[in-house]
């Protein structure tokens, strides 16, 4: 029988980590790599693991998905987030997967935001590359936005089960979440894409068009309006943030 590790990174998420830890412990090894959390998240981590690490520098999501993987042991990898729950029918196609052969296996998210299940808006289906052979490959080095490199001649399946996730749960939570995400995505791209207001206005106004009408979102309700909302918000701030880190560069 092949064995599997959970691996979860993770920065102060006492809300949500134990969700997440609870629907791992079937696994043969939990393995969690921590940012410098000043919360409990430690505390509660080492309820369901002694496999605990810490970062003391972040270097991006890519680059710390790579360094938690190398901190495994077993035959396959399964990368968690903090604030996602493996459902009972995943658990089970999961177990099924990783003695049937090396291959990378996409698996279904479904979100909530604000307390409400997203079925529409882009955000469902959301097929995600998570489970893999930990010998076959690794993430890129991307700062946000990272993602599982595909080998050559692999081609991704799909397999049955809901990974749950449980991405805001209020403004506060949603601003702080995308603070991060928008500073790591200028400093990404400050020498790949051009930035400023007019640009931020017209991606922003499509992003909105997209989520809203193209993906559906006005059949999410009030939450699917407001999802589209503040993704307008969002971009416009990423690329007057991208034009602002472009001044300072070109200033020093």
């Amino acid at each position: 029988m092949n064995t599997i590790s959970i691996v979860i990174i993770v920065k102060n998420g006492e809300e949500f980590i134990e969700k997440a830890l609870i629907s791992s412990v079937w696994a043969d090894e939990i393995i969690v790599l921590d940012s410098g959390s000043t919360d409990d998240t430690l505390k509660i981590a080492k309820k369901y693991t002694k496999n605990i690490h810490i970062s003391n520098k972040w270097p991006g999501f890519g680059i710390q998905r790579q360094n938690a993987q190398k901190l495994s042991s077993s035959d396959w990898i399964f990368m968690l987030d903090a604030d996602e729950e493996i459902s009972q029918s995943l658990q089970k196609s999961i177990k099924i997967a990783i003695n049937e052969g090396p291959n990378i296996y996409q698996v279904n998210r479904l979100s909530k935001a604000f307390g409400h299940e997203v079925k529409h808006s882009g955000w469902y289906p959301d097929w995600i590359n998570r489970l893999y052979p930990r010998n076959l490959t690794t993430y890129n080095d991307a700062l946000v936005h990272e993602t599982l490199i595909i080998p050559k001649n692999f081609k991704p399946v799909k397999i049955y089960g809901d990974l749950y996730h449980e991405t805001y749960k209020n403004m506060k939570d949603y601003y702080l979440k995308m603070s991060m995400y928008i500073d790591a995505w200028s400093t990404q791209n400050i020498d790949k894409k051009s930035g400023g207001l007019l640009i931020g206005f017209l991606r922003g106004f499509w992003a909105f068009l997209k989520m809203y009408i193209l993906k559906l979102g006005f059949l999410d309700g009030q939450i699917g309006l407001t999802l589209a909302f503040l993704r307008y918000e969002t971009t416009v701030t990423k690329y007057i943030d991208l034009k602002v880190k472009k001044k300072i560069k070109k200033i020093n």
